[in-house]
């Protein structure tokens, strides 16, 4: 598939319905994402958070990669919305990208489209997974999105890892970003999950008494180390040893990944001169600022990387944004119309949708997935 195809759907901000789920699977991600979920056998699915909310629209999008297929998600402003334009909205490892919707659904509430998409090897995606290739697929989707805006202005928003793609993205297309809003961002994996400590939790895991002791490992054990260490650093997400969230080991190049961990710099020689905020949490235990000096040497990096943007910090804030996560999509949403403010569409305005040109094909076959939080769904 040469350009983009989709298949639009209905959607209620907040939880969504698509095939190949049971509805005993509800509960876990609702807990963890703050939505309902009603899996029922259907091209279309609804999301719509707790309390209900207004009727959206989402499409369903592809981008090619080589011989895969990246699956991307356009969920359009609810109906009688004015549309303030789009934000590309990059998913986590090992989550969808439909949960990051409900990371800044409020963003969409306020009138932005949210284009967000899964990686290589997880959900609706082909391939497999790698580090790198999570940096070609954001590449591929910021095109095809590009392509369907005709000249809207678009924006950027992640947190964690997926700042990573999203700025390798912005650096390779200079001008396509309008503004950039990364949160807590991380410069690569090895900062937040340092050899030492990864070796350190498999070889001398803590006792009860919190004291290390030494464990009769198998040094081979890839999986059995990747394990000891997201078990410790994202204890909310659902994994075992085959699989972490969504992503699947058996879809991944777990060696190759492995090896990219320890040898690549993914950001090493990025630049992008857009105007951005870089946002990280004073509460944050994974990115590890308590010492003045390392907030400094953070601070620093980001500006290295981004030398137009602003390095915020909010004191309350994790590295989840755990019970503030609305005052994400309201700072970011501050920075865009601040930036590039846009006049308002009237409300009720119809605005073409992706993929509405004639003449394209409207199918995208697969398996839709979940965020990966506290659920997994084989393939």
């Amino acid at each position: 598939m040469s350009r983009a195809s989709c298949v639009p759907c209905t959607v209620r901000n907040g939880a969504w319905n698509e095939s190949g789920f049971r509805r005993s699977r509800c509960s876990s991600v609702g807990r963890a994402t703050g939505l309902r979920l009603d899996f029922v056998p259907s091209r279309s699915y609804q999301i719509r958070d707790v309390e209900g909310g207004a009727m959206s629209k989402v499409t369903r999008l592809g981008a090619s990669v080589g011989a895969d297929e990246v699956a991307i998600r356009s969920i359009a402003p609810p109906q009688g919305t004015p549309h303030l334009g789009s934000v590309l909205v990059p998913p986590l490892i090992g989550g969808s990208g439909l949960q990051q919707f409900g990371y800044f659904r409020s963003l969409n509430e306020r009138g932005y489209r949210l284009f967000t998409f899964d990686y290589r090897g997880h959900g609706r995606s082909g391939g497999r997974f790698r580090v790198r290739n999570t940096i070609q697929d954001a590449h591929a989707v910021l095109r095809a999105v590009r392509a369907e805006l005709d000249g809207g202005p678009l924006f950027g928003v992640a947190d964690c890892y997926g700042c990573i793609p999203l700025l390798c993205a912005a650096a390779r297309e200079p001008g396509a970003f309008r503004a950039l809003a990364l949160f807590n961002p991380i410069p690569s994996l090895q900062h937040i999950a340092p050899p030492a400590a990864v070796l350190a939790e498999y070889f001398a895991p803590r006792d009860a008494s919190g004291k290390r002791r030494l464990a009769w490992r198998d040094p081979l054990d890839l999986r059995g180390m990747v394990l000891a260490t997201t078990r410790r650093l994202f204890a909310h997400v659902d994994q075992s040893r085959a699989h972490f969230g969504i992503l699947r080991y058996a879809r991944a190049h777990t060696w190759l990944a492995a090896w990219e961990y320890l040898r690549k710099q993914p950001l090493a020689s990025v630049v992008s001169d857009a105007q951005a905020e870089v946002w990280f949490g004073r509460s944050d235990r994974l990115l590890r600022l308590v010492e003045p000096e390392a907030e400094a040497r953070y601070r620093a990096l980001w500006r290295t990387h981004l030398p137009n943007a602003e390095v915020r910090v909010l004191e309350d804030a994790d590295h989840f944004w755990t019970g503030v996560r609305a005052r994400a999509s309201a700072v970011a949403a501050a920075l865009f119309e601040r930036v590039a403010p846009v006049p308002a569409e009237p409300a009720g305005a119809c605005y073409r949708e992706p993929g509405e040109a004639p003449g394209w094909n409207h199918q995208l076959g697969g398996l839709t997935t979940s965020s990966g939080l506290k659920h997994f769904v084989a393939r």
